[in-house]
C-alpha cells in the first residue's frame, strides 16, 4: 500500500497537475493542419512532451520520433513509484508491461512475416536500449527465429504456458498470429483484472472500472475480429475469452451466434453500443481502423469518468495514465496522417480525442 495517506495523495495531486497539461482540441487542429513531421515535432516542443523530446527532434527520422512519444509511458509510471508502497507499484509495474506484451507480439508478427532474429539490426530495436522488460529476455526475444524460441525468452511461467496452449489451438486453419496474439493479451489483462480486485473501496472499484472495460472491449472485438476476419466458429471465440466485467457469459454468447454485421445488436443501452460497425452503415474508413477509434474513445471516456471521481487512490493515478498512453496513441496517428497526407476531412475519426472538445 501507499506507505503513508500523505503519499497516496501526494500521487493523486501529481496525476492531477498533470493531467492539466494533456494537449487541447485546438492544438490537435493545428498539428493536424502540418504539413511535415518536422513541424509536428517543433509544435509539441512548446508543449509537456518538449522536456522529453531531444533538441534536434525536428529532424528526427519518424521511426525515432514515434519511439520517443512511446517511452514517456515507461517514464511516466516510473515517476509515481516514490509516491507508493510495494503493492501500489507492483501494480503500476504490471500494468507498464503492457510494453512486455507489445513487444513479444511484434516479434511473432515478424517471424510469420519471415523476417528472422538475423534482421534485427534493421528493425529499429536499437531504441529499446532504455526500457526495461520484466516479462521476456529482450536478448533472447529478439534474436528468435521460431515461435519455440519466443516461448523459450520468456521468464514468467505462466506466460509461456499461456502461448504453448495458443500453440496447441492454432491448428484446424485457426490463424497463429490471432491465437498466439490473443493469448499474450488474455494472460496480461487477466492477471491485471485479477490484481485489482485485491484492492478496496473506491481504489478497488475504479481499478476494476479501468481494467475490466478494457476486457469487456476486447472479448467483443475478438470475437468480431475472430468471425469477421478469421472465420472461426462462434462456440470457439467463446473458449478463447478474457474474464468478463460488465458483459457475461450469456451477452457473449449472443454476439457470437451472430454474423459479424449484426453483433452490434445485443450492445443496445451499453456503454459498448458503438464499439462494432452498424449494419448497412458505410463506413469512411476500414472496420480494423474504425473499430480501433471505438476502442479508443470508450477508454477514454471511461478514464475520465474514473478521474473526475476525484477520490485519492491508484486508480486515479492509473486513470491519467490512459489518457496520457491514448493522447500518445494519438499523436502517433498524427504523425502518420502528416507523413501520408491523409485527407484531414477524415482524419479527427482515427483520433480518439473529441477534437472539438475539452480535455
Amino acid at each position: 500500500m501507499f506507505t503513508k495517506r500523505g503519499e497516496q495523495f501526494s500521487a493523486t495531486a501529481k496525476a492531477r497537475v498533470r493531467k492539466g497539461t494533456l494537449l487541447d482540441g485546438e492544438l490537435f487542429r493545428r498539428l493536424l493542419d502540418c504539413s511535415q513531421v518536422s513541424d509536428v515535432a517543433h509544435m509539441l516542443m512548446s508543449t509537456y512532451y518538449g522536456k522529453f523530446l531531444p533538441s534536434d527532434a525536428e529532424t528526427l527520422h519518424r521511426d525515432k520520433f514515434e519511439f520517443l512519444l512511446i517511452s514517456i509511458i515507461n517514464s511516466e509510471v516510473q515517476s509515481f513509484f516514490s509516491s507508493a508502497g510495494i503493492d501500489r507499484r507492483v501494480f503500476l509495474k504490471m500494468w507498464l508491461e503492457r510494453q512486455d506484451i507489445q513487444l513479444i507480439k511484434s516479434r511473432i508478427w515478424e517471424i510469420y512475416a519471415g523476417k528472422t532474429g538475423s534482421d534485427i539490426e534493421t528493425g529499429g530495436y536499437e531504441d529499446l536500449s532504455s526500457l526495461e522488460f520484466s516479462l521476456v529476455d529482450k536478448r533472447k526475444l529478439l534474436s528468435s527465429n521460431r515461435i519455440e524460441d519466443i516461448i523459450t525468452s520468456i521468464k514468467n511461467d505462466s506466460l509461456a504456458t499461456y502461448l504453448e496452449d495458443a500453440m496447441k489451438r492454432s491448428t484446424g486453419g485457426i490463424s497463429p498470429t490471432f491465437m498466439l496474439g490473443y493469448a499474450i493479451d488474455a494472460f496480461h489483462n487477466n492477471r491485471l483484472f485479477d490484481t485489482a480486485k485485491c484492492f478496496s473501496g473506491r481504489e478497488q472499484e475504479g481499478l476494476l472500472s479501468l481494467t475490466g472495460t478494457y476486457i469487456d472491449i476486447m472479448n467483443i472485438t475478438s470475437i468480431y475480429r475472430g468471425k469477421r476476419y478469421f472465420n472461426m466458429p462462434g462456440e470457439f471465440t467463446l473458449s478463447i475469452l478474457n474474464s468478463r466485467y460488465h458483459i457475461d457469459f450469456e451477452k457473449l454468447k449472443t454476439i457470437s451466434s451472430l454474423p459479424p454485421e449484426r453483433m452490434y445488436e445485443p450492445l443496445a443501452g451499453t456503454r459498448y453500443a458503438l464499439l462494432l460497425p452498424t449494419e448497412g452503415k458505410n463506413n469512411e474508413m476500414s472496420d480494423a481502423a474504425s473499430i480501433t477509434y471505438r476502442m479508443r474513445s470508450i477508454e477514454r471516456a471511461n478514464a475520465l469518468r474514473v478521474f473526475q471521481s476525484g477520490n485519492a487512490g491508484t486508480h486515479f493515478v492509473l486513470a491519467y495514465l490512459i489518457l496520457r498512453e491514448l493522447e500518445i496513441m494519438d499523436l502517433s496517428a498524427i504523425i502518420e496522417i502528416v507523413r501520408y497526407n491523409y485527407d484531414r476531412s477524415k482524419a479527427e475519426k482515427l483520433i480518439a480525442y473529441p477534437i472539438s472538445g475539452g480535455r
